[in-house]
């Protein structure tokens, strides 16, 4: 019983710890900057977009290399104009995945996200980021948790939770919406003057 609350303490401790500030990480590609001459062009890297998968992803279920669909949830727009169209479609692979075991175990997934396809354009890269999370965790979506574990990145305050859980899967559910950035700046053409 003294373990147990022993352990209760220093997870306490180890939480605390992660929840203090923690610098954000910058996506290393946003090298543009939106100005004057950029900002009808320019898509930048850790420009926020929703998508909803098509068909659930789990760590009980799936394998590595399982293709998935996803749809954009909203248009994607450089200045005034729409570049992607709410509907688009995309793909995405399971990268790692491990089932949730006896014992306490908890599944593991992780997943790619191929870059979204567009009419007139190079391809958008996008990716589950730090940013991207804590804009679910502040919809309070329900799904960041498990957003944190597919992207397999620290989000203060999960840390403690996932010390505490035993033996989950995890699971990004089907027409769910949830956050993904933009990883690399992208430019498109300038509207027509």
């Amino acid at each position: 019983m003294n373990s147990i609350k022993m352990f209760g303490a220093l997870a306490a401790m180890i939480g605390m710890a992660a929840t203090a500030a923690v610098p954000a990480l910058a996506i290393p590609h946003a090298t543009a900057p939106v100005t004057e001459q950029t900002k009808n062009s320019l898509l930048p890297s850790g420009t926020l977009i929703r998508i909803s998968l098509d068909q659930t992803v789990s760590s009980a279920r799936n394998k590595v290399g399982d293709k998935f669909g996803f749809t954009l949830v909203d248009d994607i727009k450089v200045g005034d104009r729409i570049v992607v169209p709410a509907g688009t479609k995309g793909t995405g692979t399971v990268a790692a995945v491990r089932p949730a075991h006896g014992g306490g175990g908890d599944g593991v997934l992780r997943v790619t996200l191929d870059p979204v396809p567009v009419t007139s354009g190079q391809p958008v890269p996008v990716g589950i980021t730090q940013a991207s999370v804590m804009a679910d965790v502040n919809q309070k979506n329900g799904d960041s948790g498990t957003l944190a574990q597919v992207a397999d990145i620290a989000v203060p305050g999960f840390f403690l939770f996932d010390l505490l859980r035993k033996g989950s899967d995890v699971t990004l559910r089907a027409g769910a919406p949830f956050h993904v950035a933009v990883t690399e700046d992208e430019f498109f053409e300038p509207p027509a003057q």
